[in-house]
């Protein structure tokens, strides 16, 4: 009786491989090429959607790997299985994470080969510039991966009536030399995190601290 071809290993299938990284921890490498457009890897092959105010949520936020997925749920990763969620920051990604449906990792510049994929976080702090260093290691590295706000920053942000948030010339230009790095890598939507942390950071308590990531 043939004993046929032996099984591979479940992941040895699959475009990219997880492996330890020079950056941080364990990352994500590419088996194969992709170009732009191209999806890469699931952000979490197994994971529970929990709502947005679930007491879940919450508690899972501070791992710093959920995902807000459509405004309205949470993805939290089992993190026993690899998947995207296991991606490196980098401050010139090749690669964004998308949050709908059950959230994925698409290529946005090529990449080859054993070249590790990496995302932008986006992450933003109140009150703790140095709160999350960054090891990335490209030219264009900006030191910490949180860009944050602080309590003076919130001094020159109004609200609106409808619940935007104005700022005046100081903080425009404070933020400005940041939204143009943000658009150079496509990463624009994390202006609307800036813009719904001050807004948190207007309406709190005196002397309380915004949970930001």
């Amino acid at each position: 009786m043939s004993k046929g071809r032996p099984i591979k290993r479940m992941f040895s299938l699959l475009p990219v491989e997880f492996r330890n990284s020079a950056i941080a921890g364990r990352g994500v490498f590419a088996r194969r090429h992709f170009n732009p457009g191209d999806f890469v890897v699931a952000y979490a092959p197994k994971q529970r959607k929990v709502g947005v105010r679930s007491p879940d949520a919450v508690a899972a936020a501070e791992t710093k790997l959920t995902l807000l997925s459509e405004e309205t749920s949470v993805i939290i990763p089992d993190t026993s299985v690899p998947g995207g969620w296991l991606c490196n920051h980098s401050c010139d990604p090749n690669a964004a994470i998308f949050s709908d449906g059950a959230g994925r990792i698409q290529c946005t510049r090529a990449i080859s080969p054993g070249q590790e994929v990496t995302i932008f976080y986006g992450w933003v702090s109140h009150n703790e510039p140095e709160r999350d260093p960054c090891h990335c290691g490209s030219e264009r590295c900006r030191g910490f991966i949180n860009f944050d706000l602080s309590d003076e920053d919130a001094k020159h942000a109004h609200i609106l009536e409808d619940n935007t948030v104005a700022m005046d010339e100081v903080l425009r230009r404070r933020l400005g030399e940041y939204a143009e790095f943000l658009h150079s890598i496509g990463q624009e939507q994390v202006k609307r995190a800036i813009a719904d942390t001050l807004v948190r950071m207007k309406l709190r308590k005196s002397g309380s601290v915004v949970c930001a990531f």
